[in-house]
């Protein structure tokens, strides 16, 4: 390209701007070409995703060093490696070099961890035990009635130091502390027990796995106390056993119950059978009783049939004995109507005159 001012210049300008107009349109129709045709979209609106941790402290802790605490939470407060103070709930302002070491929820934790032990008969079992704990409360006396969850600001302290690390060597949580302790009292004391002492029952309004529980609970407390921990609760879920472990005590417990169905029946039979006999002996008592008193007066009177008379009157005994409620109420009919055939027998003989009996046994001979 010639200099400016030149003749030769307008005109190599003008072949350079003809040169690079072509070359844009061919890039540009190039361009055209390769894009895609465009489709009409439909314009969607997506839902904000859920909060991944609903109790995250406000941003205002980062920005202005202070901002609002939620009803249930408690801050550990720290200044270099040392613990400073406890803060929350409500307004809490940063200090001049303080740094926020750990958020304390202070409403009831509940932990499940799963047991297998062996009885001390080396019958495996495999349960679950649960705890439920919280943050050491402030005494009666000092509890502020607005503060929703009033906390000892010691138990802060001593939670923030109570650092542990699980059997892979990774730190554990405070939160996360009791259930692996309360499992491994579990499988202790399951050790120092039979099955059937597991099932066994001594009082109608506790189990032994209550007990067992209780028991833990103490010591589990003792323990929790120094953390800044107060433990509420601990509960043992139900027994899961073998199947050959449950056909077995199915067919012991059948075993023994019928056993019991057994000794019920024999002592109910031998009730009966005393409770018959009684009331056989009080009917034939009464009818004796009423027949004797007349039959004196019987004697005396010759144009009667004695045996008849005594007859009827044994008769009209029976009946009146057969009309007592108490008596139908333990004896049989069958029962009753040999006793009436055997008293006759025996009333016919008692009032027999002699000299028919002597007949009698002359011609037997």
């Amino acid at each position: 390209l010639s200099t400016q001012g030149r003749e030769a210049w307008s005109d190599a300008l003008a072949l350079l701007w003809r040169h690079y107009t072509d070359q844009a349109n061919v890039y540009l129709s190039s361009l055209s070409a390769a894009q895609p045709r465009r489709e009409r979209r439909r314009r969607t609106v997506e839902a904000p995703g859920p909060v991944s941790d609903p109790d995250a402290l406000p941003d205002s802790f980062k920005a202005l060093r202070a901002g609002m605490v939620r009803s249930h939470q408690a801050l550990a407060l720290g200044r270099g490696n040392s613990f400073q103070r406890a803060a929350g709930p409500g307004f809490i302002t940063l200090f001049g070099g303080e740094t926020i070491r750990q958020v304390i929820d202070l409403r009831p934790h509940v932990r499940r961890e799963p047991v297998k032990a062996t009885t001390r008969d080396g019958i495996p079992v495999e349960t679950a035990v649960f705890v439920t704990f919280r943050i050491r409360q402030n005494p009666l006396d000092v509890v502020d009635d607005a503060v929703q969850y009033p906390y000892d600001r010691d138990a802060i302290f001593q939670v923030s130091y109570a650092g542990s690390i699980d059997s892979t060597a990774q730190p554990l949580p405070w939160t996360e502390q009791l259930g692996p302790r309360v499992a491994a009292m579990l499988v202790l004391e399951m050790a120092q027990v039979t099955l059937d002492d597991l099932y066994r029952l001594d009082d109608a309004s506790a189990t032994p796995l209550a007990d067992m529980a209780q028991r833990m609970q103490q010591e589990l407390a003792r323990t929790a106390a120094p953390q800044g921990l107060e433990v509420l609760n601990v509960a043992i879920d139900q027994l899961q056993l073998p199947e050959d472990v449950l056909a077995q005590r199915l067919r012991n417990w059948q075993a023994h119950w019928e056993r019991e169905i057994q000794v019920r029946q024999a002592v109910g039979d031998a009730e009966a059978v005393r409770r018959i006999k009684k009331a056989r002996a009080r009917v034939q008592i009464e009818i004796i009783d009423r027949i004797t008193q007349n039959i004196e007066a019987m004697r005396r009177s010759d144009a009667a049939d004695l045996p008849d008379i005594v007859m009827l009157r044994m008769i009209q005994a029976l009946e009146e004995a057969m009309a007592d409620r108490s008596i139908n109420a333990v004896i049989p009919e069958q029962i009753i109507a040999n006793m009436v055939l055997d008293t006759s027998n025996q009333m016919r003989a008692w009032i027999e005159p002699p000299k028919v009996r002597r007949e009698g046994s002359d011609a037997s001979r």
